[in-house]
């Protein structure tokens, strides 16, 4: 039987003494049960990433945050998750083989970005794209690296977008996860989806809920009630399946 990390000695945060242990709370968990990580990635380890484990009753198993990559590989050896999601572009765009301006390299598009990002866009869903001039090229190279780690052990990886899922699962508008109201939102709606987070109510922060949907949305993934949106060779982000909102 597994239980919850507890030697974190890269703990950025943690919202409890101890990370959730489905053992110790009494929650009907089996070792043969899927479960399902979830990973709010940083741009580097100075600064913790949110990681959520799902099982596949959506029963919240653990919760916590960690700075090196190789205390989320090690939760994820722990755990054994059958799908892995981060929140980061895990792929360039076709015909790129790094986002370094000092490579030759050119995207095939007329456009920039990948697809996944332009249809997203056309949705009216906001992100970040992905070029050579990205602010976030750190993460993007932290996430790959990451993610072909995670295979390596056995993982299916997925990328995914939290708020895509957000408005994908609750519709628009969604306030700024960054103000009141917007955690407000997150912990109502949230809420509604994994039982029992009301209970750490005021303990949680943005990076955690979106660790939360990451996670979300793999389990989704699992019952098979989510779209591919863009190209393979690319990466596809997943989300929910798109609802019709006016």
């Amino acid at each position: 039987m597994k239980s919850s990390v507890t030697q974190n000695t890269s703990l950025h945060f943690s919202i409890l003494h101890t990370p959730v242990n489905p053992v110790a709370t009494g929650e009907s968990w089996k070792e043969d049960s899927q479960v399902f990580l979830g990973i709010d990635l940083t741009t580097s380890e100075a600064r913790a990433s949110g990681c959520a484990i799902l099982d596949e009753n959506v029963s919240l198993l653990h919760l916590d945050a960690y700075k090196a990559d190789a205390d989320i590989l090690a939760l994820a050896k722990e755990w054994q998750p059958s799908i892995v999601a981060i929140d980061s572009p895990l792929g360039f765009p076709t015909g790129m083989c790094c986002l370094e301006e000092s490579c030759s390299c050119q995207s095939v598009h007329e456009f920039k970005g990948r697809v996944c990002e332009r249809e997203l866009l056309s949705r009216g869903i906001s992100l970040y794209i992905t070029t050579k001039k990205s602010f976030i090229k750190p993460m993007i190279y932290r996430a790959i690296k990451l993610a072909d780690a995670l295979k390596q052990q056995g993982h299916t990886v997925l990328e995914v977008y939290p708020y895509a899922s957000k408005v994908c699962l609750f519709g628009k508008p969604i306030p700024a996860k960054n103000r009141k109201e917007g955690m407000e939102f997150l912990s109502k709606h949230i809420g509604r989806l994994v039982p029992g987070l009301a209970s750490y109510q005021g303990r949680l922060n943005h990076d955690l809920y979106d660790a939360l949907m990451a996670a979300y949305t793999a389990y989704l993934h699992s019952i098979g009630e989510t779209e591919s949106v863009g190209l393979d060779e690319e990466v596809c982000i997943i989300v929910p399946a798109r609802l019709d909102i006016p």
